[in-house]
């Protein structure tokens, strides 16, 4: 009788009198055992939240404890009355914090170790999700650690150090853990997430708890590396993953909901990273999931992080896609709005709502829908065997059925659609139908496909959790957002305009139409296994960062680890990803300064022996990656200048450790060695040609510096004091230290040039190269206003100037366009250091002059700002 479901049938008015008396008694609580008779009564009309239980160190004895605990940990399979999901929500905080404090402070009694393996084997919280509370993650951390709590005791090791990555793996070893790969909501979510990733990066594993050979496993196999049945014991599954030995692992089933066998191999560290995403709707509260991957839409991470125990990441938009690749079979049912009951002049609301989202509360709104519209009916289809193939049908019905009659409505209103077929055959139902009306707060993902793609206006509801806003998103992704609503007002407000204006309603179905028809993203499986395909190399690059060895210890040859390999591998793919991304950038940094100062540590007659060993794998991926076109920070300045120094002529004993640090630092363009191939060991030379003289960078050596720099023309007038802002440098006050891209191109193509003066001042290129950008320079301080100068010279612009003061280019002879435009400064200057733009000429002027040249007889004239590198240029 208790197993029979009959508490979720509604009570009679005699029945209601009798447990409004057995509740009055059990509210008394329990002193002794025999006072459980109210309780033994009360179990037959009502659930345990509906019961208002005194449950703490209730007395119940031995011969009844292990029903009364079932009881306990039962869900609802239907809600009967509005408030109760928030009731029942109450409830099982209530109850589980008990359980879970007893368990903590008891973990070797025999009473809590079986009362917690009774609550792993019987517990439902599908009725959760649908609780206005968007924030569930205390309970959901409780039950991880119930679930943690009981396989420990059963002997599971649950932690667990994963073996060395081998150096020679190149991809990333991608497992997907799913119940089974049959037609289900859950795998044409899953299907995007893999179907399309780079094979070149990506080893996929595919893991089925069950195998049944449907076309579409098939399918799902075909694009793997992978497909593997799982033995059926728990401690055989964990063995045979984990001996697979899994870079990022990916679980696609819902582990939210009942506690499966997913679910307990999720308890387990399986694999480096361990991942999970918008197929369990809710955290899993699991130490062992390290990230959970949503969407901007639906769970942006500066407002839901708080309600995950996972990092939860954010993928572009909603985060989710569906993909099917089985063709659609045709459709069986023929239905007809007559079939109904209704007329052509009907207006008719249909939902695909599943049955555990139907609600009191969702069924007292559309009851007020169809009290606002005289001429409509309600179509519900909302059995889904996606959720579970055990519904309560006839109490559920019966349920809305009173539902409407409550509001006066005639129950022949509704009709109820029990099972359909196949997607085709929902299709054809949809079509006869005006309005889609999805449930709230819980709304619909999968289920708004359909209706969307026979160009049905859908009304749903945005939230303020991921599973209140699945629907909002979809929508907001195609654009229509004028069809979402942000409560039970607007919804209704919204379904009768639909209802009663067809001009508009019609104008909606061709929008609707005519954006699906252009691959919406979330049914653009390339483009979504392209984005999450980044994120999983972003994330197994985060692991690698904090698990990899940060120095490399010793000079010897093979003493790069291969996690150190990895690192620097994974961050080069990320950085080619996003090149905009500073903190990679700032690992790189690291990383460059480490593999330089290895070189410089290695015995010059060990370099070719050292470069053959596993750091060339790394030096080439690092040469190649182009971080060498970023602005070098001043510590890398000095850095390189040390280097070039040591470098100069080759004829250091340790210039070639100093030259293979250099080139890590050294933008193609700027590093050439006259006569390379005479020059430097054979060992090197190809590596060298293939970075610093391929036949890219030797055309972009015969183009003039102009059509390098365009924002910085080589030739503009300064016999003058006025120059048009348009033949400068095109920057503004607040952009000195945030250069745009051309202007840090000229920053980096100045210190370039300056390194390699160092190195061989006797390079004729090289030197002309400095002219060019030395009259660029000049230029731009000429041309610059006076009030900012000052902020100019404290910023990027003027640190490049000052490396090009302190590379001594004034020794060289002037050329006579040179000498022509010192002459035209020298006359600017004459009119005294407190004449107007006095300062700007100045500092053009400083470029050219050896300091013997250039004084300045009251120094105190000088603004602030300058007085001091004036004097260290002066020799003061």
């Amino acid at each position: 009788l208790l197993r029979s479901s009959i508490k979720d049938e509604t009570l009679t008015e005699t029945e209601q009198k009798i447990v409004t008396e057995i509740k009055a008694n059990i509210a008394k609580g329990f002193n002794e055992a025999l006072d459980i008779k109210h309780l033994l009564a009360g179990l037959l009309y009502q659930r345990a939240d509906r019961l208002e239980l005194k449950y703490e160190k209730a007395p119940i004895p031995n011969w009844f404890a292990t029903d009364y605990l079932k009881f306990m940990f039962a869900s609802p399979q239907l809600f009967q009355e509005i408030g109760e999901t928030d009731n029942y929500y109450n409830f099982l905080n209530g109850w589980l914090s008990y359980v879970h404090n007893n368990i903590s402070t008891n973990p070797e009694s025999e009473l809590w170790q079986a009362i917690a393996s009774l609550f792993v084997e019987n517990a439902n919280w599908i009725p959760l999700y649908f609780t206005t509370t968007p924030n569930l993650k205390n309970l959901y951390v409780k039950r991880a650690e119930i679930i943690e709590f009981v396989l420990k005791n059963r002997g599971f090791q649950l932690d667990y150090t994963m073996e060395s990555r081998p150096f020679d793996r190149q991809k990333i070893r991608f497992g997907i853990i799913k119940d089974h790969y049959s037609p289900q909501t859950e795998t044409y979510s899953l299907l995007p997430v893999f179907e399309h990733l780079d094979r070149s990066k990506f080893e996929i594993f595919l893991y089925a708890i069950k195998s049944n050979g449907h076309p579409l496993e098939q399918y799902c196999q075909s694009r793997a590396d992978k497909f593997l049945e799982l033995p059926n014991e728990l401690k055989n599954q964990v063995q045979t993953i984990r001996s697979d030995n899994l870079d990022l692992l990916f679980f696609a089933s819902n582990i939210t909901a009942t506690i499966k066998n997913s679910t307990l191999l999720a308890i387990h560290r399986l694999a480096r990273v361990q991942v999970t995403s918008i197929n369990s709707p809710t955290t899993t509260g699991m130490k062992s999931i390290d990230y959970y991957i949503s969407g901007k839409l639906t769970a942006p991470t500066e407002t839901t992080q708080e309600h995950y125990k996972e990092k939860l990441v954010n993928l572009e938009g909603s985060g989710l896609c569906f993909r099917d690749p089985i063709a659609e079979t045709l459709p069986v049912v023929k239905p007809l709005r007559s079939s109904w009951g209704a007329t052509d002049e009907t207006t008719i609301f249909i939902s695909g709502a599943n049955f555990y989202k139907i609600i009191p509360e969702m069924q007292e709104t559309w009851a007020k829908i169809l009290s606002a519209v005289p001429n409509s009916i309600l179509v519900i289809y909302p059995f889904n065997p996606n959720w579970t193939n055990s519904y309560q049908v006839r109490p559920f019905i019966q349920q809305i059925r009173e539902t409407l009659e409550r509001h006066g409505i005639d129950s022949k209103r509704l009709a109820v659609i029990k099972a359909l077929p196949s997607k085709s055959d929902i299709k054809k139902c949809l079509e006869l139908a005006d309005i889609y009306l999805d449930s709230f707060p819980y709304g619909g993902a999968t289920s708004l496909l359909d209706p969307l793609m026979v160009g049905l206006p859908p009304v749903v509801v945005e939230g303020n959790a991921l599973r209140f806003r699945q629907a909002s998103a979809l929508l907001r992704e195609i654009n229509i957002e004028d069809l979402i609503t942000d409560g039970e007002e607007s919804y209704i407000n919204l379904a009768v305009k639909l209802a009663t204006n067809s001009e508009w309603r019609q104008q909606k179905r061709q929008e609707i139409m005519e954006k699906m028809q252009q691959n919406p993203s979330f049914l653009d499986s390339l483009s979504y296994s392209t984005q999450i395909g980044k994120l999983f190399q972003k994330l197994f690059q985060e692991w690698q960062n904090i698990h990899a060895p940060k120095t490399i210890k010793s000079t010897d040859q093979n003493s790069l680890t291969s996690e150190f390999i990895n690192r620097l591998i994974g961050c080069v793919n990320l950085y080619e990803i996003d090149p905009t991304d500073q903190s990679l950038i700032e690992e790189l940094r690291q990383i460059r300064q480490q593999i330089a100062n290895f070189w410089l540590a290695v015995a010059p007659q060990e370099l070719e022996n050292t470069y053959q060993g596993k750091v060339k794998q790394a030096y080439q991926t690092l040469l190649k990656s182009g971080i060498q076109n970023e602005p070098q920070t001043e510590d890398e300045q000095k850095f390189l200048k040390e280097l070039a120094e040591t470098s100069m002529g080759l004829t250091n004993p340790k210039a070639v450790n100093t030259l293979l640090g250099a080139m890590l630092y050294f933008p193609p363009s700027k590093m050439l060695v006259r006569d390379a191939k005479n020059r430097l060991p054979q060992w090197l030379i190809e590596d060298y040609k293939q970075i610093f003289e391929s036949r890219e960078v030797a055309q972009k050596l015969e183009k003039a510096f102009k059509s390098k720099s365009p924002h910085l023309p080589e030739n503009s007038s300064v016999t003058t004091a006025e120059v048009r802002p348009e033949k400068n440098v095109v920057l503004t006050a607040n952009q000195t230290n945030n250069l745009d891209i051309s202007q840090q191109k000229f920053i980096n193509q100045l210190l370039g040039s300056v390194n390699l003066y160092y190195i061989d001042p006797s390079d004729k290129s090289v030197v002309q190269e400095l002219r060019q950008i030395r009259k660029q320079m000049a230029d731009f301080w000429i041309n610059l206003e006076v009030q900012k100068l000052e902020t100019f010279y404290l910023g990027e612009m003027g640190k490049g100037y000052q490396a090009l003061l302190n590379s001594k280019i004034q020794n060289e002879s002037l050329i006579e366009s040179e000498q022509e435009f010192l002459r035209q400064l020298a006359a600017q200057l004459s009119q005294g250091i407190e004449a107007p733009k006095a300062i700007n000429y100045l500092l053009a002027a400083m470029l050219y002059c050896r300091s013997e040249q250039l004084r300045i007889e009251d120094i105190t004239k000088l603004p602030h700002w300058l007085l001091e590198d004036y004097q260290k240029f002066a020799g003061n």
